[in-house]
């Protein structure tokens, strides 16, 4: 079974969910296209990992349950070890050759990172007001893991943010001393 099968399991074990609901989690931590998906939860059905509810309201929808079978496989893989993270980041491409760049080039790609920072930060404190405004004790611990992963991502853009701030200071002093 290949990683996305395994997390798109853990994602059920919270609650079931629709493949497009998988898709909107899934954006926290892993780049998955929306056939990916579907064809990777076509095939943990058919191995009797999830079940499939159709939605009564609208017929096409699907909403997927995580099995025994499902859970148990879960908890064998979470007992495994963690790949190291995979890292693929253009924008560090672009500033790793910053001695060959102009001021404005530097300053220009350094905005558009803490513009996207600033983007993702928003995102990601909306959603830890949806977690903040839960008030029933199970939902909130159903979300935990969830709360987790928002708040690391938070804190990155955070992080992030200052790294940027402090990398516009670096380019200021480098350009004052030329």
């Amino acid at each position: 079974m290949n990683t996305l099968s395994y997390i798109l399991l853990c994602m059920l074990v919270r609650k079931p969910c629709t493949g497009y609901e998988l898709k909107q989690y899934l954006a926290l931590f892993w780049e998955a296209h929306h056939s990916q998906i579907y064809t990777s939860l076509a095939k943990l059905l058919k191995e009797g990992y999830v079940s499939v509810e159709n939605d009564e309201k609208h017929t096409q929808k699907k909403i997927y349950h995580l099995t025994k079978k499902g859970e148990n496989v879960v908890n064998n893989w979470i007992q495994e070890e963690t790949k190291e993270p995979s890292q693929k980041d253009e924008f560090l491409a672009k500033i790793y050759v910053a001695s060959i760049l102009d001021k404005d080039t530097v300053k220009g790609l350094l905005f558009e990172r803490k513009q996207h920072q600033l983007k993702l930060l928003k995102q990601n404190q909306e959603k830890q007001t949806q977690i903040d405004q839960l008030t029933d004790p199970k939902e909130k611990q159903k979300n935990f893991g969830r709360f987790l992963v928002i708040q690391r991502k938070i804190r990155i853009c955070e992080e992030e943010l200052r790294w940027c701030q402090w990398a516009e200071e670096q380019v200021d002093q480098l350009f004052l001393a030329k």
